[in-house]
């Protein structure tokens, strides 16, 4: 398999009558901090190609040509010790003004082109033994990548426990993490656009389970009819 995608199993599952050959694109959503790749990476049972766009868009900022067109843009002031930091950019783009708005629009028209083709790159890799290709990306409806998707599922996780742990793991205030999630989709829409929910107010194992059971349901029920057919029609090698 591409070093570039992860397989998450325990061991391989017998899919029963799911259509020869169909490798599903699903596509996991969820609000900032919902911890949707923890639940994600806690499945098992299943050969999962998990591609994280997050994970991506962190290797966007070390590519050399990218790290260029972003000082050239915003400065040298997002630079720490001659790279770009995370946290200095994310001050700047996520600021609650018109300035931060635009800034936070240059930094997209740099960064996701990138972004894409990495995702689109590692769909064409796909392995023939793999059950189930997961779309981590919180963008991943702002970016236009649903019509790509078999299924879309949400992540289900309480303000307080979101706050809680990007407080945790990022440092994060809580003004900080309502700055990030006002620079997406309202959570409601994003929800509303999903078919599948996950309860992540519990424990991950209890999640992982829900998740489990909805990806083996998109695997018995076969391709969306609509889905677009390029690059995500995933040929398998």
């Amino acid at each position: 398999m591409d070093s570039a995608s992860q397989t998450t199993s325990a061991e391989a599952v017998t899919i029963g009558s799911a259509p020869a050959g169909f490798v599903p694109v699903v596509g996991v959503v969820g609000g900032v901090g919902s911890g949707k790749t923890s639940v994600v990476r806690a499945v098992s049972g299943l050969r999962l190609c998990v591609i994280d766009a997050d994970q991506i868009g962190h290797q966007q900022l070390q590519d050399p040509v990218v790290a260029a067109r972003l000082v050239q843009e915003f400065g040298v002031g997002i630079l720490d010790d001659g790279v770009i930091s995370r946290a200095r950019l994310g001050a700047l783009v996520f600021q609650d003004s018109a300035a931060g708005r635009q800034h936070l629009l240059r930094l997209n028209e740099i960064v996701r082109p990138g972004i894409q083709a990495e995702i689109h790159r590692r769909l064409s890799v796909i392995p023939q033994d793999a059950d189930a290709v997961v779309l981590d990306a919180a963008l991943l409806l702002e970016a236009g990548w649903a019509d790509r998707c078999d299924a879309l599922i949400w992540i289900q996780t309480p303000l307080q426990q979101r706050q809680q742990r990007v407080a945790m793991t990022r440092g994060w205030s809580p003004l900080q993490h309502s700055q990030r999630e006002s620079a997406q989709w309202d959570v409601d829409r994003k929800r509303a656009a999903c078919e599948f929910e996950v309860d992540n107010s519990g424990s991950l194992e209890s999640a992982a389970q829900q998740l489990h059971g909805y990806l083996r349901l998109i695997l018995l029920r076969g391709p969306r009819p609509c889905r677009s057919a390029n690059p995500v029609g995933v040929p398998v090698s």
